[in-house]
Formats: C-alpha cells, structure tokens, sequence
C-alpha cells in the first residue's frame, strides 16, 4: 500500500539529494586533487555508469523504508517516484532547460523523456497494486 509516511519519507530524501546532486562531480578524471590511480580507472565512460549503480542504490535504501518490504511493486513504486521527483527537483533548483547528458537520458523539446516514463510506470504500478488489494 502507498502511503503518506512513504511518500513524506521519498519526498524528503528526493530534495535532499537534489540539493546536494547540484554541487556534485561524480567523474574523478574532472577533480584535480583526485589520486592517479582513480583517475586512470574511473573514465568520464565508467563513472557515468558507476553514478547510476550508486544513485539506484540509495534510493532502493528508503524505497525500502517507505513500504517496508524488500522487495514488492510498492518498493519499486517508490523507486521510481524518488527518482523521478528528484530528476523534476534538480531541474527546478538548476534553473536551467532539462538537456541530454547521456544516452540513457534523452530529452525532446526540454521534456525528460525518463521521467514522461516514470510517471507512466507510477500510475500503471500503482493500478496493479489497487488491484491486488482488491483480490
């Protein structure tokens, strides 16, 4: 079930990360003072995809709290409602038109393609889980 704790608890977590998410550089080859070895292993390549293992990673953490289960269509409902609001709240913070970083990540006219998706997959997630307190 969704509930308000979850969405309270997944709202608070998305800003936070948001905030801090602007000030971030998450590719060591970009930061002077990062030691040689990291900076050899960690190419622009493996750090963009390393920031998304890690970025999926912290939000699964209070995905979990919120619905207290481990694994569960409401988990992965918060998931995606976490992520997707903190992508709307950096873009807002940011102030700036939403643009194509990375492949995984296209945008048409301003629009993040991912989060027109997330929302799609909250409402049809959330559909499932109705029904399936229903039965």
């Amino acid at each position: 079930m969704i509930s308000k704790r979850g969405i309270v608890i997944l709202t608070i977590f998305s800003f936070v990360y948001a905030l801090l998410e602007l000030g971030m550089i998450w590719d060591p080859s970009q930061i002077k003072t990062s030691p040689g070895w990291m900076k050899e292993f960690f190419t622009p390549t493996v750090s963009l995809y390393f920031y998304r293992v890690i970025y999926t990673v912290l939000f699964a953490y209070p995905s979990y709290l919120a619905s207290g289960k481990l694994f569960s269509w409401e988990t992965i409902w918060y998931l995606i409602y976490g992520s997707t609001l903190e992508d709307i709240i950096y873009w807002i913070l940011d102030v700036r038109v939403p643009y194509s970083w990375a492949w995984f990540y296209p945008v048409y006219y301003g629009i993040p393609i991912d989060d027109v998706i997330g929302v799609l997959l909250l409402m049809l997630i959330r559909k499932k889980i109705k029904e399936e307190k229903v039965r």
